[in-house]
């Protein structure tokens, strides 16, 4: 028999009252089948069973993840899981900021993630719930994120759905709340999947077991340029051809630098105006014309943070700043020579596109990407002492770049989920 979600209260941080009770009838009569245990070589974890779906049924998975926030890196991985799963009949339901947009992009079912009543009924036919990807269980924006995605994970298992940490990176962990809840979470994981070393470590040191390491599903992309992740319409396709204008306006010859900038509390005014000198003298040093692209990958922190950066950059007759509007970023990125990226998948898609990247750090998943490839960087704080000597040099000594070593692991996380949900192995398309 089941538990009443009335009971479940604590573990979604709200009241529930009358909403639990209703979410409990429903339950009742959702008719939903029993988690049988995984076939062998799927890996059982401590949370006990492992969904398997039976002959004539549908699997269907319940997705949570910072989704329909309008950030192109987050977006991007739901849009590869949910490619995925598609292609092996999986029945998919999307927790997401705003649900009607999610539906519309994805043509997968689409809920609030904050509707406690919605969630409970989600999780009543679900045979899988997936945590991830992406960087969830971190404390550098404040506790309520590794509290609010830990309660998901204690509320599926509540109602006996098996879940799946999935593909995530882990940390900043600062605080010991923070640090609390996430390990009481991963214990709860069914399959913990994280994508660099550094969280492998952390998630040990919180649990004392080692995960298994793959990569961000991101690299598993399919040809990124006619499947975006948000379709523009036509409205945004005249806004990114005339920023596209603005560049071209010089002779096509024109070295094109893109610059991906987010909000960040030690991204202050000094260290802008800093890189934004920097910037100027590389563009001055440089014999051709320059094109610099400013990139927001988040629709409204970016683009009002590159607003005002894109002020302090000087044009001239052969230095020309357009600043791309969010639908846009997929087309411009791909026309660029380099990337000097502080979002940590304007680097991946850099690489994706063959693209020569320098890594602003403001996050140890950035320094991470950039120490498993031998790239060079800067911290946020070192942009006070940054000299347009140190990108030429860096970019005169980039090193070649293998791909196949990341994709390989990253096609890890849709195989654990082929064998959590008992689906036969599909070859997975690049």
């Amino acid at each position: 028999m089941k538990k009443r979600p009335s009971d479940q209260s604590k573990t979604s941080g709200k009241s529930v009252g009358k909403s639990a009770s209703a979410s409990s009838k429903k339950k009742k009569s959702a008719g939903k089948p029993a988690k049988a245990v995984s076939p062998k070589g799927a890996g059982k974890g401590k949370a006990g069973k492992t969904p398997k779906s039976k002959s004539g049924l549908t699997p269907s998975v319940l997705i949570s993840g910072y989704y329909g926030f309008d950030n192109l890196g987050d977006e991007l991985i739901l849009k590869v899981l949910v490619d995925e799963l598609k292609d092996r009949g999986v029945k998919i339901t999307v927790l997401s900021q705003n649900p009607k947009k999610t539906t519309a992009q994805y043509g997968v079912n689409a809920i609030k993630r904050t509707s406690f009543i919605d969630i409970v009924d989600a999780l009543a036919s679900a045979n899988l719930f997936i945590s991830g990807g992406g960087g969830l269980f971190q404390d550098a924006t404040g506790p309520m994120s590794a509290l609010y995605y830990g309660g998901l994970i204690h509320l599926a298992r509540f109602f006996d759905v098996p879940v799946v940490f999935w593909a995530q990176g882990v940390g900043p962990l600062r605080k010991a709340l923070s640090r609390k809840m996430t390990a009481a979470a991963l214990r709860k994981c069914e399959k913990i999947m994280v994508r660099d070393e550094k969280s492998a470590l952390l998630v040990q040191e919180l649990t004392g077991e080692k995960p298994e390491i793959t990569a961000d599903p991101v690299w598993l992309l399919r040809n990124p340029l006619a499947e975006k992740a948000a379709a523009p319409s036509k409205r945004a396709s005249a806004e990114a051809a005339r920023a596209s204008r603005s560049c071209d306006a010089t002779p096509s010859e024109a070295w094109t630098v893109g610059v991906s900038l987010r909000p960040w509390h030690e991204l202050n005014a000094q260290r802008l105006n800093a890189l934004a000198d920097c910037l100027n003298a590389l563009a001055q040093q440089h014999e051709g014309p320059v094109c610099f692209r400013l990139l927001p990958f988040q629709k409204k922190e970016d683009t009002e943070l590159l607003e005002g950066f894109a002020k302090q950059l000087k044009s001239t007759s052969r230095i020309s700043v357009s600043l791309v509007p969010p639908e846009g970023v997929l087309d411009s990125l791909a026309g660029c020579d380099v990337i000097l990226g502080m979002r940590f998948h304007s680097l991946i898609l850099g690489l994706l596109f063959n693209i020569p990247v320098y890594g602003l750090v403001y996050d140890p998943k950035v320094a991470s990407l950039l120490s498993m490839f031998n790239l060079q960087g800067t911290t946020i704080a070192g942009l006070k002492a940054i000299s347009p000597d140190a990108i030429k040099t860096a970019l005169e000594q980039y090193p070649k770049v293998d791909l196949k070593p990341f994709q390989q692991k990253s096609r890890k996380n849709l195989t654990a989920l082929e064998r959590l949900l008992d689906i036969p192995a599909a070859r997975l398309a690049l």
